[in-house]
């Protein structure tokens, strides 16, 4: 039975105490000195107490002690190369010979002194949990660099330098650091995980020449037994070589190129998850090139790979079952709910997305964990619980090492031992520590288990196990399945299941493939009968597969995920169109996976902050992969909107105005590339204005048309129209290969047009049409503010003065946007012809309805018949044009529904009549809309909208007669 922990504290830091004074009797002269110092006195007791290791380290050897505090190197942090430069001056200060005896002693003298140095500091609160990770493992690279350069230099003095048979340039060694050691944290008496590399086969250029795998094998050699052995001073580290290819029974040390055909060849899966530590200790100038072309690929995907669970669940029960036979239950590392489960979580994520997202392949755990929740892979709650155990646990790692610098995980059973460590972590008992150190493993193991079994779990959503449905079997067995599976249209199903077998994608699935579809299937026949359209709702899923093809990678996806296979039922029984989304872009089967896929609204503030994650992952790419990373982004944030409008309802004026965000942030973000691209090779534009200062100029993007009056609708095209503010003397940019202001204004314009249009592997972002410009393909591409407004008030016909009305400035530079805001408004109010005007625009319409109408007997064409929507539009335009003079006021919104209203409110437009064109128009576009959805034309019966259209028609002919006073 314990006792309470004050007086088992009380007792241990006693013992302390008769230590020291006995310490101090036996050699006064130097620890008098010593305990001068306050924060020595005060911080002692605790750190001897709970480490043994220090403790008898400092008794053995008071001076290392005193060198720390005299020094300062005890109370401050260390700089980030002060470890470097340390072992360098002990080296010259203590090493007097090349002799590799006098070499190991050095080096267990300088790890001796430096794990004194960092515990002391950890165990007092001087340091933080990164600080101390960091450092351990800086020491640890230190001296790996250190063995490596004297036992290289030796061998080269004995064999000669080792060079490339291709290259003949001298070969250094790589040595990677893996594990803990690979993240920069690893613990305190961590054992070291390395692979050893040489670049290139050859032999050494020597009088005693051999070739480079024996050269880089006896290296390899030495530095283990420089590092390993033990000593009376004990030893470095522990070195593990078994994470190497083939492992123990694999060669110590490989060249590049039979490390690259080992991992083509034979790499396994849990050396994907090794792999994402490797870190270069050593030849580090050669690791880019090494990781982006052996390393990267093996490791990342391009797709998102789910696959890894499968895996990650074997790997997970290989440990289960060691832990059960060396009863490992209170490791806390191994154990349920330890530090290996946290690891496992962050790797898998970064497995499964580090392809597509570079920020997600870093080796530091804690610098990843948080990205999770950038990415919507983790929740913000989870992410914390995870961070905070996963600090908890390594403090609790370390003080369970620090005790006598043992590789120890295992919750100790002596009750001595326990109150002293209870005690190191700074809780009052035993059995409080227990409760805490649960908790923390409780919230892992929880998080763990959704994270990669419960999502899992084969039921087919009612509660029966499921496990796979045979696909190869006759017909009349399949029959009998679909019927224990209570499947509705099973005659029509089943149909649909032997094309699926006779059809040149299945015939194509590898084994895998084959296996992950028919749990799949086990899966999803069930959920048909609910749906009720079965076998249309299975054949949008087959279809999709179809498309997915042998990227099986996708099923890998559903079938770890149940939420998400689910929504993908739901949705293809809801919609031909959004089935049609995820077979033209299988990545959407990802956004299926978040739950706030369903739970909130799509907003511009999401968008937003989604473009800002997909602006980090375009960072490092070249121009075409960012172009489809903003692809990637237009098609998950329009998909949201269409799952939002088909099964929550959004209201279809929210629908637009998230499709027009959409566009506007993909267009500001095309820009943005598209500058940088042009200015990288030309330099900034510059201009020196009309008070002789020297400016920069900016183009601006303004939207005409659906865009510029809110009104995007799914495939909208975009009507775009380029600005620019160079004007005065001087007009050039800046750089190297420095052009006029014009020219690189046309390739600005030029770029970004095919930055919007170019295809990639998921399509284009969008169809651009740019001929709303002044003289329109005739046209410059791109035209000054100034020549804009020349233009609109002096050639403009009246139909562009119409246009101008749903025109808005929606990327570029503020002011300048700002100057084109009071540019439209001007024209608007000062150059319309209103003589005629009518006559205008009644033509112009009566053109359209003579070519543009789809209509056939029985029909109309809801947008260009008379009654439909360009009659309604028109009427507007007019009246916006015909008083914006004096009441300049209409003008300011761009889209039908706030012009109309703002008619009625300045009493131009008797409120009644707005009001009935204001339905009209929302009832037309509500029915556009659906139409769009169904992938059908602007075309309904005669028998629709009949009296929305005599209305229509009753108001145009009343307003639009040829003579008469419209007020």
């Amino acid at each position: 039975m314990t006792t309470a922990i004050s007086d088992t504290a009380q007792q241990l830091l006693a013992r302390t105490e008769a230590r020291l004074a006995a310490a101090r009797e036996d050699n006064p002269e130097i620890w008098g000195p010593i305990l001068e110092d306050k924060r020595v006195v005060e911080s002692l007791p605790r750190v001897w107490t709970c480490s043994e290791f220090v403790a008898t380290s400092c008794i053995r050897s008071p001076a290392l002690l005193s060198d720390l505090i005299a020094n300062g190197q005890l109370f401050e942090r260390a700089p980030a190369d002060w470890l470097a430069q340390e072992i360098e001056a002990r080296v010259g200060a203590e090493l007097g010979s090349d002799s590799e005896a006098d070499l190991m002693e050095f080096l267990r003298r300088f790890r001796r002194r430096n794990m004194v140095r960092i515990a002391w500091r950890d165990i007092a609160g001087w340091a933080t949990l990164d600080e101390t990770l960091h450092d351990l493992s800086k020491l640890a690279d230190v001296c790996i660099d250190l063995v490596y350069r004297r036992m290289y230099a030796a061998l080269v003095a004995r064999y000669g330098t080792p060079r490339g048979a291709e290259s003949g340039e001298a070969q250094p060694m790589m040595i990677l650091g893996m594990g803990k050691l690979g993240g920069g944290e690893l613990n305190f008496s961590s054992d070291i995980d390395l692979i050893l590399l040489y670049p290139e086969d050859g032999e050494t250029d020597g009088a005693r020449a051999i070739d480079n795998a024996e050269f880089f094998l006896r290296l390899g050699q030495k530095i283990v037994q420089q590092l390993a052995t033990p000593t009376v001073e004990g030893f470095v580290y522990r070195v593990d070589l078994r994470l190497r290819p083939f492992g123990d029974s694999g060669r110590l040390a490989l060249s590049f190129a039979s490390f690259e055909h080992y991992l083509q060849q034979h790499g396994r899966d849990w050396e994907r998850y090794a792999y994402v530590k490797a870190r270069a200790l050593t030849s580090t100038e050669q690791f880019p090139s090494l990781y982006d072309e052996v390393l990267r690929p093996f490791v990342y995907r391009r797709y998102l790979d789910f696959s890894v669970f499968e895996s990650l669940r074997d790997m997970k029960a290989m440990i289960a079952r060691e832990v059960e036979r060396r009863e490992l239950k209170d490791n806390i590392k191994l154990g349920p709910g330890g530090i290996r489960e946290i690891e496992f979580i962050v790797q898998a994520f970064q497995l499964i997305r580090g392809g597509s997202d570079r920020r997600l392949q870093g080796k530091e755990l804690r610098i990843i964990l948080p990205q999770l929740v950038g990415q919507r892979l983790l929740r913000e709650g989870a992410v914390q619980e995870l961070q905070a155990a996963y600090e908890y646990l390594r403090v609790l790692e370390n003080r369970l090492q620090q005790w006598n610098d043992e590789q120890t995980h295992q919750l100790p059973e002596d009750a001595e031992a326990r109150q002293r460590l209870a005690f190191a972590m700074n809780v009052g008992s035993w059995d409080e520590l227990v409760a805490i150190t649960g908790a923390h493993r409780q919230r892992v193991e929880r998080y763990f288990t959704q994270t990669v079994f419960g999502p899992a779990e084969r039921t087919d959503g009612l509660g029966h196990a499921v496990e796979t449905f045979d696909v190869d079997a006759d017909a009349t067995e399949r029959a009998r399945m679909l019927e224990s599976c209570g499947v509705a249209e099973s005659e029509a199903i089943n149909a649909r299941l032997e094309e699926l077998r006779t059809s040149a994608y299945y015939r194509r699935l590898d084994e895998t493939g084959r296996r992950r579809l028919r749990e799949l299937l086990a899966r999803i026949l069930p959920m048909l009968s609910s749906t009720g359209v079965a076998t249309a709702t299975l054949a949008r899923i087959l279809r999709i597969f179809e498309m997915i093809g042998g990227r099986t990678v996708y099923l890998a996806l559903l079938t770890e995920n149940a939420a998400a296979l689910r929504r993908l039922v739901e949705l293809c029984a809801r919609s031909q169109f959004l089935a049609d989304q995820i077979a033209a872009q299988p990545l959407l089967l990802d956004e299926l996976i978040d739950e706030r896929f369903v739970e909130e609204a799509p907003s511009r503030a999401q968008f937003a902050i989604d473009l800002a994650a997909s602006r980090g992952r375009m960072q490092q790419e070249d121009p075409e992969r960012q172009v489809e990373i903003l692809r990637q982004f237009q098609g998950a944030a329009t998909f949201r909107v269409a799952v939002a409008d088909l099964t929550a309802g959004l209201p279809l004026m929210k629908v637009s105005d998230r499709l027009t965000d959409i566009a506007e942030l993909i267009v500001q973000e095309a820009l943005s590339l598209a500058w940088a691209q042009i200015t990288h090779k030309h330099g900034v534009p510059r201009y020196v204005d009309e008070q002789g200062e020297s400016r920069t100029a900016s183009m601006i993007v303004v939207a005409y048309g659906k865009l510029g009056g809110l009104e995007l609708g799914y495939g909208s095209d975009l009507d775009l129209v380029f600005l620019h503010d160079s004007s005065g003397e001087s007009q050039k940019t800046d750089g190297a290969q420095s052009v006029e202001n014009t020219v690189f204004f046309q390739r600005l314009g030029q770029r970004l047009v095919h930055l919007l249009t170019v295809h990639t592997a998921s399509g284009r972002l969008y169809e651009v049409d740019t001929r709303l410009r002044p003289s329109g393909n005739r046209g410059l591409l791109v035209q000054s503010l100034a020549a804009f407004r020349e233009y609109e008030f002096h050639e403009a016909w009246t139909w562009e003065h119409q246009s101008l009305l749903r025109a808005r400035a929606i990327a570029g530079d503020r002011r300048v946007c700002e100057q084109f805001e009071q540019a439209r408004i001007d024209v608007l109010r000062k150059a319309v012809k209103r003589e005629g005007l009518k006559d205008e625009v009644r033509k112009m319409r009566q053109r359209m309805r003579d070519n543009l109408s789809k209509a056939r007997p029985g029909q109309v064409d809801l947008k260009q018949d008379a009654g439909g929507v360009a009659d309604l539009e028109f009427l507007v335009q007019y009246w916006m044009l015909e008083w914006a003079d004096r009441y300049p006021e209409i003008v300011t919104f761009s889209d039908n529904i706030r012009q109309l209203e703002s008619l009625g409110s300045g009493n131009l437009v008797p409120q009644a009549r707005v009001d009935f064109l204001v339905d009209t128009y929302r009832k037309y576009r509500q029915r556009l809309h659906r139409l769009a959805l169904d992938g059908a034309k602007n075309v309904v019966g005669d028998t629709e909208f009949v009296e929305e259209r005599r209305g229509v028609v009753e108001v145009w002919q009343e307003v639009m007669r040829e003579a008469g006073d419209l007020r």
